[in-house]
């Protein structure tokens, strides 16, 4: 249950974890004497040295904002929570047991009711909210408290969590569009123990650990949710609580998120089949065009060429000239009737009177 500190250019949702084992002694029991802690006296401690003391005093006051859901589960409250702020990365290695990539910025041992975050200090930048990411980890201690001694697949804990923040956003539901376009979705039998040891990989098991989560908690109601839960508790185990409580196998649940995924998730998936429909619809329209064209040029030379048989070789397509209109064009002689050289007879030019008759 580690969160990720990748830049922020890089990608957008930045929740990466693994589940720490139980070590039997608690966590507090390991601290060096120059811890001090903060007691709210509701069963929540901080602990925390000198330069860090008004980090856990903020950390302290977020711990009680924390509401799991769904709604039904909002009367269940946190049992026990110790919240360590280290004050370097050496520590953070050593109370987790070095099992934290160097990417990590805070973990959670849930069976210890522990979290544990490296101090601000050595954060250059936060790509998540602190208050979020503190949410995210107390929200594991919580699940595993509820349904204690019950296993909890690693996907099913991990979504949790993020169901419980607000850490998932629209960069995450195209990121997990695009994993679903690809055929890049794991089965939930594959992320019940780990999650995969690479980042990139790891990341999009996040993402589908939340949309299976979200997806049970949105096709059943609550009173069907509280049996599922208390059957769980009870077996221990999760498919047998699933058919007890549901009637289905974790094989069948599968099944079913997946076909419910496709549709919720799955619009990129949808925009490209319709992109390449149209590509298609469009090059079919410009090579029928195009044969349409040639056929109409074919077409027109043969007319030509009939043409061009049956007229005489000076008569098809000669030019006609306009020196050769005037040339062939009749005109009248001169002197004669509409000459323009002489004026008809019986008048005069100019502005000489006419003779009177006699």
């Amino acid at each position: 249950m580690v969160l990720s500190i990748k830049r922020a250019f890089l990608i957008i949702f930045s929740s990466l974890g693994v589940v720490l084992p139980a070590r039997g002694e608690e966590l507090s029991g390991q601290l060096t004497p120059d811890y001090r802690k903060f007691d709210q006296g509701a069963g929540c401690v901080v602990y925390y040295q000198t330069q860090d003391s008004k980090v856990a005093m903020e950390y302290l006051a977020w711990s009680s904002d924390f509401l799991p859901r769904p709604d039904f589960l909002r009367s269940k409250r946190l049992r026990k929570l110790e919240i360590i702020i280290v004050p370097d990365n050496s520590e953070f290695n050593r109370l987790s047991g070095g099992l934290i990539p160097e990417w990590g910025i805070a973990c959670s041992l849930p069976q210890e009711n522990a979290v544990i975050v490296r101090s601000p200090r050595l954060i250059q930048l936060w790509k998540e909210d602190p208050h979020e990411i503190l949410m995210h980890e107390i929200a594991h201690v919580f699940l595993d408290q509820l349904l204690r001694p019950a296993q909890i697949p690693r996907w099913f804990h991990e979504g949790y969590a993020l169901y419980c923040t607000s850490m998932w956003d629209i960069g995450s539901s195209l990121e997990f569009s695009v994993a679903i376009l690809i055929g890049s979705v794991f089965s939930l039998q594959d992320l019940a123990v780990q999650f995969p040891s690479d980042e990139a990989r790891a990341h999009r098991a996040y993402l589908q650990s939340y949309t299976v989560v979200e997806y049970i908690f949105s096709q059943w109601d609550e009173r069907q949710l509280e049996l599922l839960f208390r059957n769980w508790q009870e077996m221990e185990d999760l498919d047998k609580a699933l058919r007890a409580s549901l009637g289905l196998t974790m094989v069948q649940l599968e099944d079913r998120w997946r076909g419910w995924v496709e549709v919720r998730y799955g619009w990129l998936k949808l925009l490209t089949g319709m992109s390449l429909i149209w590509i298609f619809a469009t090059g079919l329209f410009i090579a029928v065009y195009i044969s349409r064209r040639l056929k109409f040029k074919r077409k027109l030379e043969e007319l030509k060429a009939q043409e061009q048989e049956t007229l005489p070789e000076e008569q098809f397509w000669k030019p006609y000239s306009v020196a050769e209109k005037v040339e062939n064009d009749e005109l009248p002689d001169k002197g004669g009737p509409g000459s323009l050289d002489e004026p008809e007879s019986g008048t005069q030019s100019g502005n000489s009177r006419q003779t009177p008759l006699a």
